[in-house]
């Protein structure tokens, strides 16, 4: 008998499994409003690396066509540099128009909080290396300089010069961002886990 009633309370909870999982299907709010909210950071990010570039485009424009030499060089870069991150900021813009957090799972959501932290060290480093890169174009630009090639020193330290700043200032954007997902949703990602680990369960004592 007391097998018996093993077998009934094992087959029991196996069924009560299953219907917990059924009933699972869709995300839980705290889950939906974990994903949600790094969508919602996302589309900002890019938002806001589009309304940065443009107006650097705008100001660069204009102001190139109205000096000359190592100012006219930096204005120009200006302009290059931000078309570029205005493509970036449209292709992410594209590729989120639909996102939506709605049906993802736990283990989705986690992997893609984790992604967005990585891409956001990567684009850290590389801001760094933006930043040596234009220190290097002007250290350059010096040297031609000192051996009378005027124009070409001016061009260099302009383009150096806009390098460091636009280096500068994603350096920041990307690294407050990366402290931003990782204070927030890293509190957040660790309440959903150890919830779902803890589960719901259900105790029946055998006698």
């Amino acid at each position: 008998m007391a097998s018996f009633r093993s077998w009934l309370v094992t087959a029991g909870s196996l069924l009560l499994g299953t219907a917990a999982t059924a009933q699972r299907a869709d995300p839980p709010p705290t889950l939906r409003d974990f994903s949600e909210q790094r969508i919602r950071h996302q589309k900002t990010l890019g938002y806001a690396l589009g309304g940065y570039a443009l107006a650097n485009i705008a100001v660069g424009a204009i102001a190139a066509g109205q000096t000359q030499g190592e100012t006219k060089a930096f204005h120009q870069m200006n302009v290059y540099w931000n078309l570029v991150n205005l493509g970036i900021a449209g292709a992410a813009a594209f590729s989120q128009r639909k996102q939506s957090g709605e049906g993802e799972t736990l283990a989705q959501a986690v992997r893609q909080h984790e992604n967005m932290k990585q891409v956001l060290l990567v684009n850290v480093g590389l801001d760094v290396a933006y930043i040596m890169g234009g220190l290097y174009l002007r250290q350059r630009g010096l040297t031609n300089e000192l051996n009378g090639l005027a124009n070409k020193a001016a061009r260099q330290q302009g383009y150096g010069t806009s390098i460091m700043v636009q280096g500068g200032f994603l350096f920041a954007f990307d690294l407050v961002n990366y402290l931003i997902f990782k204070r927030r949703g890293d509190r957040q990602e660790e309440q959903l886990i150890q919830a779902t680990s803890s589960g719901v369960g259900l105790i029946l004592p055998i006698r």
